[in-house]
């Protein structure tokens, strides 16, 4: 479902031929939904913030900020622009991709990858910014394979762990681990796969309690939305985590990658909320703030969504998520995310301020 190409002197994931034919009647279908249910529902201000955002060393997948030669002034001043947008928490994606054959930290084990030094700076920066900081970790797309076998799935197991060895050496830098591989439920639950996947999250999970008890580990899953399928998703996710010792779920709603709808926002929260439910496990929701082109034919295939779109996607989310991520404040709201951007940055503060300001008339 993609190729791997060279940009600059980094890699990126591409879509094939054939994942964009797949796609673009998905992005069509999305993008005229969303718009019949704006038309449908009258704007509102959000009714909460976003918190929390995704940084990294470069998307894995399109041209946007990249951070590989970032020294702590650099990590120090995107920092602060995120504060100001009343951010407090920040996830790094990976200090590893594997399909990329990169790495973003000095490391042993992963030393035929080629390697830049982004994890410290940025780590020592968000602590003298006084972010939160979940640290990401091993990044692989094996999560999105349909077929698994047990020489994949014990080579992802031994990448993992020794990731998170290496890591540990800046743990008085970071607050939580974020788990970097993605899935989703694809609309027919795989036992076989369930089985593999459930075995990397238990065995690696349960060895970062056993190491760090106090670490708190997030998980961003996608989530993709069948008619009829909810039920099944709901049970598809219970064996994935079972005996899991997960802290947070923050699931992407998926709204700005079309696999999910405004429409249908409050229908998969309530299966993630009873996931979650299930397991004892904190709700956050990952908006995403971004819009998908109708064709994808290059390495850059998103830009900022409207306000009225992401306002609606946090007040979906208001009832059920306890804190609100966003992936990526530091393009689709930075300075590179031209117009677009700089409109819903606006909207995103002016949200800020006025929350700032009912909090100080209300006290």
């Amino acid at each position: 479902m993609f190729i791997i190409a060279n940009t600059e002197d980094y890699n990126l994931f591409l879509p094939t031929q054939k994942a964009r034919q797949y796609a673009e009647p998905m992005i069509a279908a999305g993008k005229q939904a969303n718009l019949k249910y704006l038309s449908e529902h009258k704007p509102a201000a959000p009714q909460m913030r976003i918190t929390g955002s995704f940084v990294y060393p470069h998307p894995p997948n399109y041209r946007g900020v990249c951070s590989l030669h970032y020294g702590k002034r650099e990590w120090a001043d995107m920092l602060n622009r995120l504060k100001e947008m009343g951010m407090d928490t920040i996830i790094l994606q990976a200090a590893v991709w594997n399909e990329l054959g990169e790495c973003y930290y000095p490391s042993k084990y992963f030393n035929g990858f080629k390697t830049w030094n982004v994890v410290e700076p940025m780590l020592e920066a968000a602590r003298e910014t006084g972010l939160t900081v979940f640290l990401g970790g091993y990044g692989s797309v094996t999560g999105w394979e349909e077929k698994l076998n047990s020489n994949i799935i014990e080579q992802e197991k031994s990448s993992q762990s020794a990731c998170y060895r290496e890591l540990l050496k800046y743990r008085q830098l970071f607050d939580g681990f974020y788990f970097a591989p993605e899935t989703a439920y694809c609309g027919t639950r795989n036992i076989q796969r369930e089985k593999f996947l459930n075995s990397v999250y238990r065995e690696f999970f349960c060895e970062i309690k056993n190491k760090t008890p106090e670490m708190r580990i997030l998980m961003s899953p996608a989530t993709k939305y069948f008619p009829g399928k909810m039920d099944e998703m709901k049970d598809s996710w219970r064996a994935l985590l079972d005996g899991v010792p997960l802290d947070i779920m923050a699931p992407q709603d998926s709204i700005g990658s079309c696999g999910n709808q405004l429409l249908h926002q409050h229908e998969t929260y309530r299966a993630w909320t009873e996931v979650c439910r299930d397991f004892n496990i904190i709700f956050w929701s990952n908006i995403e703030i971004f819009e998908r082109q109708d064709h994808l034919d290059g390495d850059c295939y998103n830009y900022t969504a409207s306000p009225e779109r992401v306002s609606c996607q946090i007040n979906n989310a208001a009832p059920y998520a306890e804190k609100l991520i966003c992936w990526e404040a530091p393009y689709y709201l930075g300075r590179d995310s031209g117009r677009k951007g700089a409109i819903l940055r606006k909207f995103l503060n002016e949200a800020v301020r006025q929350n700032v300001q009912s909090s100080v008339i209300t006290s």
